[in-house]
């Protein structure tokens, strides 16, 4: 499983996010075959930051629209997906409230989501909502904090899109 882990883990660090969802499809399945899982949210989402960051803004669209718009009814992924689809409003969203999305630290997050389901497929795991569910309070914590300083620094109004 190690050997497996770390190419997947360094893909994601790297943005490359379509050869890291290929390689989980073929090694762990189980992980990416719920498209509307937590693990597929995210890998999404970064794969729609990572279009951004490289600017290629009509292919983020065109991926939004199909990949990230299923996520828009469901609320507990609402906040993260109105930020990512905000970094399409700014000429410079690096330097924008929802610049975080842009920073190495946002491919940590999704690193440490994929670790931990990737640890949950482990069979010798007595436990495996153990792992889970504190890599998942960490990352809810995390993104629950960003949420809160973006709102405190835009004098707790939500993000006008424009």
């Amino acid at each position: 499983m190690a050997n497996l882990y770390f190419p997947a883990m360094k893909l994601i660090r790297n943005g490359e996010i379509d050869a890291a969802l290929s390689k989980l499809g073929d090694w762990y399945p189980q992980i990416v075959q719920d498209d509307k899982s937590a693990t597929c949210f995210l890998l999404h989402c970064q794969k729609f930051i990572e279009l951004v960051r490289a600017g290629a803004l009509e292919e983020a669209v065109k991926y939004g629209r199909m990949q990230l718009a299923k996520f828009f009814e469901l609320p507990e992924f609402e906040d993260l997906v109105k930020d990512c689809v905000a970094l399409l409003a700014y000429q410079q969203p690096q330097e924008s409230l929802v610049g975080y999305l842009l920073e190495e630290s946002q491919r940590e997050v999704v690193a440490d989501m994929v670790n931990a389901m990737i640890l949950s497929t482990n069979p010798n795991l007595k436990d495996s909502n153990s792992c889970l569910h504190s890599y998942l309070e960490r990352l809810l914590r995390q993104l629950t904090a960003c949420c809160l300083e973006r709102r405190s620094l835009n004098d707790d109004q939500e993000l006008p899109i424009s």
